[in-house]
């Protein structure tokens, strides 16, 4: 239970929100939206040991084909992500106890010959894309969707910017298309908390610092927020 109402208003950037238990005013305005990319509809007919199914996105794009799959397992990158396949009526066979690549990679094992279907963004980091081809599986790696800017959401961030006190990013992708708007000095005054190292290497490359959660889920980074600003009072 909350016992202390911080009066501050935080952006959220990323795609996907639910509500969440925080003192903190919360305005969702995600900062990215994606397309379906077109791709050979001939992989469907294939048989496959695993899909490695790696964000809610990749879920929303891909769930009626995946129901029509003949596939014998999911893996599931993270918690969110697994969420999204249950409700979506799938069952979660694999999800690494890190939420990242890297806790991926660590955590599943790869057997040589292993038919894996990798459906994920277009530009998705090449870490896990690499393991499975290292490690001899017989990958097929989908490039299921793209991140574009959200034209409507930078306009409203434009109109609000200076009446806000903290922003949250959770993805690389997120962070540039920020950036292609606005510049470090946007962000000198407020709070910034990111998911991942990922992203805040992201952020630092264009010299704004900030904090990440010891999750990667958006009630640690809204947790992780409220810290900063009770550290003030």
């Amino acid at each position: 239970m909350k016992s202390t109402k911080i009066n501050k208003r935080v952006v959220v950037t990323q795609s996907h929100f639910r509500d969440v238990e925080t003192s903190l005013d919360l305005i969702h305005l995600p900062i990215i939206t994606f397309k379906k990319l077109p791709y050979d509809k001939s992989i469907l007919n294939k048989q496959y040991d695993y899909a490695v199914i790696t964000s809610k996105n990749t879920v929303r794009f891909f769930k009626d084909e995946l129901n029509m799959l003949d596939v014998k397992h999911i893996a599931s990158i993270g918690k969110t992500t697994s969420e999204a396949l249950v409700e979506a009526g799938f069952h979660v066979d694999f999800e690494p106890s890190d939420y990242t690549q890297e806790g991926f990679k660590e955590e599943f094992k790869v057997e040589k010959g292993m038919r894996v279907l990798y459906p994920a963004s277009k530009d998705k980091r090449s870490i896990m894309r690499d393991y499975f081809i290292s490690e001899g599986a017989e990958l097929t790696d989908l490039p299921l969707y793209a991140p574009a800017s959200n034209d409507i959401t930078i306009r409203e961030l434009k109109r609000i910017l200076s009446d806000i006190d903290g922003i949250t990013f959770s993805s690389p992708s997120g962070v540039h298309a920020f950036m292609e708007h606005f510049n470090r000095e946007d962000l000198t005054d407020l709070k910034v908390i990111s998911i991942g190292h990922v992203t805040q290497s992201a952020l630092l490359s264009y010299g704004v610092k900030t904090k990440i959660p010891k999750e990667a889920t958006l009630e640690s980074m809204i947790n992780e927020m409220e810290k900063e600003f009770q550290n003030e009072i």
